[in-house]
């Protein structure tokens, strides 16, 4: 690092549009292909500049810097998906007073209700098929993902209510993962008159009119149900004794709604495919189920080593979020850069989490890394980090452990898929290609 800093910004790819649709088709493979080739430091050209590093101590400074650090980030794609009231548009005092007020509700004893209940949605959605039978893991691991959260954050507890929230998440999702939605977006367009942005707004006013009719019943209701999030987040109030606003709690809602339903889809795809694609781990795990058999307490397996150490060794090769996106609000060096206000940065665990200082072998699935030591938080990072780590990260966890112990304490599966298995994108998240394709060769 030079003893002056460099005015200006670290070097990086030319070709704007060659950077985003690599970015569009499989932002991890890109971003490690570009730190390949300029460093750990270096700026990507998409609808944007942005200053990218996955060096361990650079990704520590940027979760670390000071609150005042940082501004908002006012992109038109984000706020035309999450919109304008959530947490994800907030900074400083603001974002500390929400975080404040809903991430109690999405960790800690507030999930002890939920586990019956995810397992019980694992449980119905494999409940129909008969031994011998092929599926794709990403078909069912939708309906249980959709269903878990539509339970456990919204109490959805009639057919009807589960039916018009699934094709409307359905709608939404198509409707932002399109490619045509997502290339227009990459590339800063923001006009209704656009086709796809067009469908995606119809797709979004349905959402948030079911969500206005959840908070109505929420509000009409005894008492907050400690099944239902949403009830709870109702219910809380701020320092001050004032409530979150409804259009708020809506972005906040969609936001975790959205995330949340990928993050199990994507997480629990990736999980069962290296678990039957490495037995030898299959077994450890299976051994490490057995003493507790399918019937127990679902908050018992949480505690399980071992299968903490797949779920986070799946989300090291697959991780949640790609990038912790800042905007700078004051300058910064960085790794020897001074970075003006303004500038746009980014901590990605794409590169990071494959750093082989840090994870030897970083291609491979070895669980036991995560028994050997502890990382810390700037060294793995799933789901982000710093003032803005996903509030549902507990929650995303928790739901995963209890999904594969629901299964894998009562059923056998055969993978079918021969070879690496390649990525594709689903909505905003990389899904494994075939969507995982197992047998069910009947109970354990």
């Amino acid at each position: 690092m030079p003893d002056t800093p460099i005015r200006g910004l670290p070097p990086g790819p030319p070709l704007r549009l060659l950077q985003t649709v690599s970015y569009l088709r499989d932002p991890y493979r890109m971003l490690r292909s570009v730190a390949r080739r300029y460093g750990s430091l270096f700026t990507v050209r998409t609808a944007r500049l942005c200053v990218v590093t996955g060096r361990p101590e650079l990704v520590r400074q940027i979760i670390n810097a000071p609150v005042d650090q940082y501004g908002v980030n006012f992109e038109p794609g984000p706020a035309r998906v999450l919109g304008t009231s959530g947490t994800t548009r907030l900074a400083g005092r603001e974002l500390r007073r929400d975080r404040r007020l809903l991430v109690p509700h999405f960790q800690g004893d507030a999930l002890s209700p939920l586990g019956g209940m995810i397992r019980d949605c694992a449980l119905d959605a494999f409940r129909p098929l008969a031994p011998g039978e092929s599926f794709v893991v990403r078909d069912i691991a939708l309906t249980i993902a959709l269903d878990v959260i539509l339970r456990t954050m919204f109490g959805a507890d009639t057919p009807q209510r589960l039916q018009d929230f699934r094709e409307a998440v359905r709608a939404f999702s198509e409707g932002f993962g399109a490619p045509s939605f997502l290339l227009l977006a990459a590339l800063g367009c923001d006009d209704d008159r656009w086709p796809p942005f067009r469908r995606f707004a119809i797709a979004r006013r349905r959402l948030e009119q079911l969500l206005q009719e959840a908070m109505e019943r929420a509000r009409n209701a005894d008492a907050p149900r400690d099944c239902a999030i949403l009830d709870r987040v109702i219910a809380a109030r701020y320092d001050d004794g004032a409530p979150m606003s409804d259009v708020a709690i809506r972005d906040n809602m969609i936001t975790a709604l959205i995330a949340g339903h990928e993050t199990s889809v994507v997480s629990l795809c990736w999980g069962l495919y290296w678990l039957h694609r490495e037995p030898r781990r299959l077994e450890l795990l299976i051994d490490e189920l057995a003493p507790l058999g399918p019937d127990a307490d679902p908050l018992d397996y949480t505690r399980l080593p071992f299968l903490d150490a797949v779920v986070k060794e799946t989300l090291r090769l697959w991780p949640v979020v790609t990038d912790i996106n800042r905007v700078l609000a004051q300058p910064m060096e960085l790794g020897g850069y001074e970075l003006p206000a303004g500038t746009n940065i980014a901590a990605t665990s794409a590169v990071l989490h494959y750093e082989p200082d840090l994870y030897p072998d970083a291609e491979s699935f070895r669980p036991e890394r995560f028994l050997e030591r502890r990382f810390a938080t700037h060294e793995y990072m799933p789901f982000g980090g710093g003032e803005r780590m996903c509030p549902g990260s507990h929650y995303a966890v928790f739901e995963l452990k209890i999904v594969l112990a629901a299964l894998l304490t009562r059923a056998r599966f055969t993978l079918l898929d021969d070879g690496e298995m390649k990525p594709r994108r689903m909505g905003g998240m990389m899904t494994p290609a075939t969507g995982v394709r197992l047998r069910y060769d009947g109970p354990r």
